[in-house]
């Protein structure tokens, strides 16, 4: 039998961060992006300074074309990410 040990290794950065998506600096920003696998990508986040309230406010469009980065991840980091951690922040916290 194999063990489970390993699936939780990738998700560990994640849990130590603060789940209030509000209380996000513009570097957790970034690092949860660094460590979805989009290294290039969350530069433009930094870039562009968003901190977690930007994130939770950003629109389809903003990320497709506000950060300057390739269509392919950005559809991805829209799909995958920002939405998913919106859905997860409105479904948890109504403080925004």
């Amino acid at each position: 039998k194999k063990t489970k040990k390993n699936q939780s290794v990738h998700s560990v950065k994640k849990e130590t961060m603060n789940p209030n998506l509000l209380q996000w600096t513009v570097a957790d920003v970034a690092s949860y992006f660094s460590d979805a696998g989009f290294p290039e990508q969350a530069m433009a986040f930094r870039t562009q300074e968003i901190d977690g309230k930007s994130l939770l406010l950003m629109q389809r469009s903003d990320v497709l074309t506000g950060l300057s980065i390739r269509l392919g991840p950005a559809l991805k980091i829209y799909e995958r990410h920002v939405k998913v951690l919106q859905r997860t922040h409105f479904l948890e916290f109504d403080d925004l």
